[in-house]
């Protein structure tokens, strides 16, 4: 019998104790799977959207990280940054998470300048889009119609005000497909913020290098104090909520970890505890002690690996799941990466060499002859 199917064997005779422990671990994985890959898809939705409107840089408040840039007077930089060389366009963009309906969540609502570049990549589906700055209208992704339940012509009441829906569309980016958009002059109304903007998008022309980038980010900084000028990805990263989000997930990892370490640990303890004499007839046989050292290091690792396993899947459906609830849909896609995927088995097993060393090492030092009158 190899050294495998041995081990398997003991794990076998065992089978509400080895269930819980897979299942304990299983969920700890979850958890860490889930929560990751949340987190990761919460900072690639955002960016996606970003960079699917050709923005190049992106002004804002320098001590803004809200999901939302605190708002600012668009005219108080905008003349200067469209002096800057290679600025083509300079475009305002207001955004908030608006309830638009009583039996569906907020939905995120952003006003862009009437006739800008940020609405180019975007697929008119059914209607059209806003004539004019002026026209109390709007456009709907084509979820945030699904969730809606609104089609073209129908209305929408956002604020105390009623607005048309003239278009369906959709964008590449998910936030986008589930949000309303209409002009920017319209959305500082109905927020009670004339003026204001959160974010300045300026769109470069194509011959601005990375050099060109780098010395507008230190002109803004330099001649526009309380202001920074930074790339999509920049602003992402800055961003609380996915500051907040990683943060979690870390700590989910250290935690689940900790847990299923200590978790096998106890579990092949007691299961040594219990094999004593098995374990001293082992020896006795002339087993060696590296070998015992091997069984149990490796039914500790069937164990994780395992729990890993099912945890992967358990996590990827929980993330899934959460993904498709209506407080969720259009704001979150979570993020499965095979590289990740790989390294949580990879986490699974160190936890199982972990958990099981020091039981693995107590096996292997015991006497056959104290073993052997062990009841």
């Amino acid at each position: 019998m190899n050294l495998l199917r041995f081990a398997l064997d003991n794990l076998y005779r065992r089978p509400a104790r080895t269930a819980l422990t897979v299942s304990a671990i299983s969920l700890g994985i979850a958890a860490v799977v889930a929560l990751t890959s949340i987190a990761w898809g919460f900072e690639a939705s955002w960016q996606k959207a970003n960079d699917a409107r050709g923005t190049d840089l992106i002004v804002t408040r320098i001590a803004s990280e809200n999901t939302m840039p605190s708002p600012f007077v668009a005219e108080q930089v905008r003349p200067a940054l469209s002096a800057l060389p290679h600025v083509q366009q300079v475009v305002g963009l207001l955004s908030e998470m608006l309830t638009v309906s009583e039996d569906a969540p907020p939905v995120f609502v952003f006003g862009w300048a009437h006739g800008s570049y940020l609405w180019e990549h975007l697929k008119l589906k059914d209607g059209r889009w806003p004539a004019d700055d002026g026209e109390a209208v709007l456009a709907i992704g084509s979820l945030a119609a699904e969730m809606l339940h609104k089609q073209v012509g129908d209305d929408i009441e956002i604020e105390g005000r009623l607005f048309k829906v003239a278009g369906i569309f959709e964008s590449s980016a998910l936030v986008e497909n589930g949000a309303l958009i209409m002009t920017l002059t319209q959305m500082q109304q109905i927020t009670d913020k004339p003026g204001k903007v959160n974010i300045l998008n300026i769109k470069l022309d194509n011959s601005a290098t990375d050099a060109d980038i780098e010395t507008i980010k230190a002109q803004v900084r330099k001649t526009m104090p309380g202001f920074i000028a930074i790339t999509s990805g920049e602003l992402v990263q800055k961003n609380a909520v996915v500051r907040i989000s990683k943060a979690m997930s870390n700590a989910t990892i250290l935690i689940a970890g900790l847990v299923g370490a200590l978790v096998v640990f106890n579990t092949m303890l007691m299961s040594i505890n219990e094999r004593t004499r098995e374990i001293g007839i082992l020896l006795a046989l002339g087993w060696q002690r590296r070998t015992v050292i091997k069984l149990i290091v490796g039914e500790s690792v069937i164990l994780t690996l395992a729990g890993g396993a099912i945890g992967i899947l358990l996590g990827i459906a929980i993330a899934s799941g959460l993904g498709h609830l209506e407080l969720m849909r259009g704001k979150i896609d979570a993020v499965f990466s095979l590289p990740f995927l790989f390294a949580v088995l990879g986490l699974s097993v160190f936890l199982g060499i972990c958990g099981g060393l020091y039981p693995a090492i107590k096996a292997a030092r015991l006497l056959p002859s104290q073993a052997l009158r062990q009841e």
